[in-house]
């Protein structure tokens, strides 16, 4: 709970154009009912095997301690952290759109600037809920920047296989990853960036996906993982619609490092007939 509350001091201090926060909930130590498949993904890649753990611009650490300790915590790690990082110099510029229409996120980023010359560098597409209520067994009451999900894109195609025409990138329906079951792969996510190089990239979010995946795995975590020996108090899979953000980043995936990062509201659009 003590980290918890120091992120949330952290949002209060610092401008979103200055810190840019994820929340990936995992099984650590205790069942989380916000867990879904791209937040697994994300504890795959970083091989997280403790919580609460953080990564601040590829600087791991952790540790969070009671309610009592979350200030301590702020001022004595967490804070001089982030200020260290802030006079880093950005190594790319994203411009970065997001729209809700109906039950889709639609987004489009922009990335150019980019000095580094790693060919291990992806950018990542979050939809983060901006805040989600939920009693959890920290004794923590707000979740801030739940991520929901993370774009995938389709596989680039096999040579001799015919792509879908005009298929665009986005959650399609279908059976939901395997990522959370026992040996399983984690599905890939983000868009591979070539040394030195941007681009335009879309992709959109199904939102109605999304909660059913998330839904998929808290049952199959709690039929198979768990043998039926445990079941959640309550299933936190659903989604506000009206309190999604995107967040859009910048990593070189060799050292962890985000070059650049980018939080925007997700507009609402109303669909219109004639």
């Amino acid at each position: 709970m003590g980290a918890g509350l120091a992120f949330q001091a952290a949002l209060d201090r610092y401008r979103r154009t200055d810190l840019v926060l994820l929340s990936y909930h995992v099984h650590i130590p205790l069942p989380d009912p916000m867990v879904n498949p791209s937040t697994l993904a994300r504890q795959a890649f970083y091989n997280v095997r403790s919580s609460p753990s953080y990564v601040v611009d590829g600087e791991s650490s952790g540790g969070g301690g009671s309610a009592d300790g979350a200030k301590a915590l702020f001022e004595s790690k967490i804070d001089p952290m982030i200020a260290k990082h802030m006079a880093d110099k950005p190594e790319a510029a994203i411009s970065l759109k997001a729209a809700t229409v109906g039950s889709t996120v639609r987004v489009q980023a922009k990335v150019s600037k980019i000095t580094s010359k790693s060919d291990k560098l992806k950018l990542q597409i979050a939809l983060v809920e901006d805040q989600v209520p939920f009693s959890g067994e920290n004794g923590m009451r707000f979740h801030e920047m739940v991520v929901r999900s993370l774009a995938a894109p389709a596989p680039a195609p096999v040579k001799g296989k015919t792509p879908e025409p005009n298929a665009p990138a986005g959650d399609k329906p279908g059976a939901t990853p395997a990522a959370d079951k026992p040996g399983a792969t984690p599905p890939s996510t983000g868009f591979a960036l070539k040394p030195g190089k941007g681009g335009t990239f879309e992709y959109t979010f199904d939102i109605t996906k999304a909660v059913a995946d998330a839904k998929a795995h808290l049952e199959d975590f709690e039929t198979n993982q768990r043998k039926g020996e445990y079941a959640f108090r309550k299933k936190m899979h659903d989604i506000d619609a009206g309190k999604l953000s995107v967040v859009a980043f910048v990593q070189d995936e060799a050292t962890k490092k985000i070059l650049q990062a980018v939080y925007v509201k997700s507009a609402t659009v109303k669909k219109t007939t004639n």
